[in-house]
């Protein structure tokens, strides 16, 4: 699966090239975490991009 920015202006939030998957990070108090999302519904959340990565891929897997 190969990802890419939403938008210019929001570097925080990247969507996959099928357009189900998308991925949003949110840092608080110097701690990133990133929620991943199948259409509107969260399906997971990681520390990292690599996790967050492997929880889309998997998931499109079982669908």
């Amino acid at each position: 699966m190969k990802w890419k920015l939403k938008d210019r202006a929001n570097d925080r939030c990247i969507v996959s090239d099928c357009g189900e998957y998308r991925i949003s990070k949110y840092t608080l108090s110097g701690v990133d975490l990133l929620l991943v999302y199948h259409a509107s519904n969260e399906i997971g959340s990681a520390e990292n991009g690599n996790e967050a990565r492997k929880i889309a891929v998997k998931h499109k897997g079982a669908v």
